[in-house]
């Protein structure tokens, strides 16, 4: 006797496709940049930039306490090497720094982000983490946050 077997298989083929495509498109959770474990300041640093929460892409830069600015760019950046250099003038990365440090103790951690976010991390020069993340709809970042991170672009060279 002769079983037709085209009809299970084709059965068991559709619906493990269905289930890939329908798991394959879940967003993951938001996961953006962490601060680096070093607060020395020879490696004193502050990461600033965007992304996308639903299609995993950022850009990050990073201003060094030595005038380096740092940028990389893409989809799950992991730590590495850059994509691009700057240098920043001393006074310049000295003012950055000492606005970092003097953001008020109530505005150093606030994770808010939205599909499309801004943050700014790093370390105080007490050691204090600074973790800020906006932009969902219906937050706004503390000023403070905000007023720095636009002096920070304001350094970005167009060629960056």
């Amino acid at each position: 006797m002769k079983t037709n077997l085209v009809s299970p298989l084709l059965a068991l083929l559709s619906a493990g496709l269905l289930a890939g495509l329908t798991t394959g498109c879940q967003r993951p959770a938001f996961s953006g940049p962490t601060p680096t474990a070093a607060a020395a300041p020879s490696v004193r640093q502050v990461q600033f930039g965007y992304g996308s929460t639903y299609s995993g892409h950022r850009t990050t830069y990073t201003l060094q306490a030595d005038g380096v600015l740092l940028a990389q760019a893409g989809i799950g950046l992991r730590p590495g090497a850059p994509s691009a250099a700057q240098r920043v003038g001393a006074a310049q990365t000295r003012t950055v720094l000492r606005r970092f440090d003097a953001l008020p103790a109530d505005s150093l951690c606030f994770e808010q982000p939205g599909q499309h976010y801004y943050f700014l991390e790093g370390y105080t020069e007490a050691g204090q983490p600074v973790r800020l993340t906006w932009g969902a709809a219906d937050t706004t970042a503390p000023h403070c946050a905000r007023v720095l991170y636009r002096q920070l672009n304001a350094l970005l060279p167009a060629n960056l």
